[in-house]
């Protein structure tokens, strides 16, 4: 059978697009199958702006409220309480759909964690989408029944937007992983427990309110932690988790192979196939036997510190994770504005999860921190102010740093609430009778900051409640 090709097309399109004008060969190649081309650039170009816009009037819609979280004063609860709600929260995890994920603009929900201190007094706040609320107050009620949640207005309407600023200074910024090995867990609430100890738990949380109880009149100190609920495939933290314990005990990890790699390796299993059908056994089988005596890793070898470090690995992987980003501000009228009197405290607070050979926290001064050394230092130092504070503001999960894992473990160590044994004075709880936030505070707006939207302050769990 013989196979005869036809090249007279071709000579043809290569004398036309010779001689022809160039608006002609153009317009020929749109009409035979250029537009599709053409469709394609247009549709890759325009696409991220209108998937933007949709996500924006997606986000602007959202009826986001405020859950002022008071608790009682002889609260013995641990953290493990508040690692309960965390791990209930992540029930607000949806996939979305096609028709969700590209033409209605969805975005996954996020809580935003918050303690907040005006002129010393503190309080615990929970931001979340309206129709969460009910998953919200349920988690709490269920670990503290005698807990009260008030819906309150958002105090950061009136904080200033731009800077420079006749009346107030900003200092703030992020705090991000010490090691960029996300699978590396920072110390937990449970490396805080001494069972010699006649407290037997030594609240963390102690330093970062003592340092917020210091701020005085016409101060404001607040820290956000913002979670979001993710699957196990959210940039495939699982899995490489997973590979990292792997990694450090010594096992072999298999690599992916690319497209073009698995292509290029085509002819060479073809081959192997042929000599396997020819000699009758497997290509490569005695070099499997004469490993088959090998160690299967270097577990038996390790150091004990390096055991409990993969131990710890493993634990972190193994529980429910957020996507977290955490951000701090103390705002303060020119005239009183000292940020040494928080700036430090703080550090040193988030200093206490780090563990050096494993993860821990600390501030990013390099793009984010309004701290700027040198060239135009004013300038940058204003600009980077109005862009932290807007950040703040809008509880944004973009603006600055990247997001980053931590499980329900390590953010119940970071936010939960003051055990019965931490003296922080003027922490709002329900054993005191709640009275008005202080009068002159750090907005620009006269009246009380924490102002509840509803009268009503629940104080009793739901007859319904889930458990």
């Amino acid at each position: 059978m013989q196979i005869n090709f036809d090249w007279s097309y071709i000579d043809w399109f290569l004398n036309f697009i010779t001689v022809a004008p160039p608006t002609d060969v153009y317009i020929y190649l749109f009409i035979h199958g250029g537009w599709l081309v053409l469709f394609f650039i247009v549709f890759k170009s325009f696409w991220p702006f209108y998937h933007l816009s949709r996500t924006g009037a997606y986000l602007g819609q959202l009826p986001w409220i405020l859950l002022a979280v008071d608790i009682p004063k002889g609260n013995e609860q641990t953290p493990k309480a508040v690692e309960q709600i965390f791990a209930h929260l992540a029930g607000a995890h949806k996939t979305p759909d096609l028709e969700e994920q590209f033409l209605a603009g969805f975005m996954p929900a996020w809580f935003s964690f918050e303690i907040v201190s005006i002129e010393g007094y503190i309080q615990f706040i929970i931001r979340t989408v309206k129709k969460y609320r009910d998953l919200v107050e349920a988690s709490i009620y269920a670990q503290y029944p005698e807990a009260e949640i008030t819906e309150i207005e958002d105090y950061t309407k009136d904080f200033p937007s731009h800077f420079p600023n006749k009346d107030y200074k900003l200092f703030g910024t992020e705090y991000v992983l010490t090691n960029p090995e996300q699978s590396y867990p920072i110390r937990t609430y449970k490396d805080f427990e001494h069972t010699a100890a006649e407290d037997i738990f030594k609240d963390p949380i102690a330093a970062l309110l003592e340092t917020f109880s210091r701020v005085g009149k016409g101060e404001f100190t607040g820290l956000q932690i913002l979670v979001k609920p993710i699957s196990n495939k959210w940039n495939n933290w699982k899995e490489h988790g997973e590979a990292v314990v792997k990694k450090m005990i010594g096992a072999k990890v298999k690599s992916k192979d690319s497209i073009i790699s698995k292509l290029g390796s085509l002819p060479g299993q073809i081959l192997d196939t042929t000599v396997e059908a020819v000699a009758g056994y497997a290509v490569g089988a005695e070099e499997v036997m004469n490993k088959k005596d090998d160690p299967p890793s270097l577990m038996l070898h390790l150091p004990p510190g390096f055991k409990v470090n993969i131990e710890k690995v493993e634990t972190k992987i193994s529980k429910i994770c957020f996507a977290t980003k955490i951000r701090w501000i103390y705002l303060a009228k020119k005239d009183v504005y000292n940020r040494a009197k928080t700036s430090y405290g703080v550090t040193g607070a988030f200093k206490q999860y780090n563990v050096e050979d494993m993860n821990g926290l600390k501030p990013e001064f390099a793009s984010i921190g309004t701290h700027v050394h040198y060239f135009m230092v004013n300038t940058r130092n204003d600009w980077r102010c109005t862009r932290l504070v807007n950040a703040y503001k809008a509880r944004s999960r973009w603006k600055g740093a990247m997001e980053y894992i931590m499980n329900i473990e390590e953010l119940a160590s970071l936010w939960h609430f003051p055990m019965l044994t931490v003296k922080a004075p003027m922490v709002a709880g329900t054993g005191a009778k709640r009275g008005q936030p202080p009068a002159a505070l750090p907005i620009e707006r006269e009246g009380g900051l924490l102002r509840p939207v509803e009268k009503k302050v629940k104080g009793a769990p739901p007859q319904n409640l889930p458990i």
